[in-house]
Order: structure tokens, then C-alpha cells, then sequence
């Protein structure tokens, strides 16, 4: 995670975006949030599962819910990866709604390991 991730939505998160992650259990929280993101942007496909359309669904709603116990659990989490939940909301809003979303994911899936 010391790289940027940079997308060519004019958006660059940098290191000290981050504010000095230090320790792993700050790093895995970061994982969580860009998994995340993953699954909120995977590919639809015709006749894919409902189960993957649920969880696509599920995933966004992580990011966007504004009240209630996904809002504070997405809060939380924010804050065991020491970065700020608005600016994380931000950031995925412009992912999503942008046309990069296939170049992000490769970014993400690359700073993961997967």
C-alpha cells in the first residue's frame, strides 16, 4: 500500500491521504475498503447469479448508506484504516460513476495481490 492509486478520474490518492498508516491491522482494514470496491464495481453480466447482483448491491450500499448500522459499520472501518469515510465515499462515488471503472479495478486488483 506505500504505492499511489492513481485513476484518470483526476483523483490520486497518495500516502498521506492515508494519514500515515503504520501498522498491518491499518493496512487490512484498507484491504477491506478496496475489496469493497471491487465488488461494487464487478461487471454485470447476462444471466448472472442473483447472488452477485445481491452483493454487487450490497457493496455500493456499504459506501453510500448515510444512516443505521452499514453507515456506522462503513464508519468504522474508516477509521481502523485511519482515512477519512467522507473522502472514501468521495472517492468510490467518482470510481463508479466514472468511465474508468475496468482501469481501477486493474489498479485495485494489482495493490492486492490478486
Amino acid at each position: 500500500m506505500d504505492n499511489k492509486i492513481k485513476t484518470t478520474v483526476n483523483f490520486v490518492v497518495e500516502e498521506d491521504v492515508f494519514k500515515e498508516r503504520s501498522t498491518p491491522e491499518q493496512t487490512m482494514y484498507m484491504c477491506v475498503i478496496l475489496q469493497a470496491l471491487l465488488d461494487a464495481t464487478k461487471p454485470t453480466y447476462k444471466g448472472e447469479p442473483e447472488t452477485s447482483i445481491l452483493e454487487r448491491d450490497r457493496a455500493k450500499a456499504w459506501f453510500f448508506a448515510s444512516v443505521g448500522v452499514t453507515s456506522e459499520d462503513f464508519k468504522i472501518v474508516c477509521d481502523y484504516a485511519n482515512i477519512d469515510y467522507n473522502y472514501m465515499r468521495e472517492f468510490a462515488f467518482k470510481v463508479l460513476k466514472s468511465g474508468e471503472v475496468e482501469y481501477t479495478r486493474k489498479r485495485i486488483n494489482a495493490v492486492l495481490g490478486h
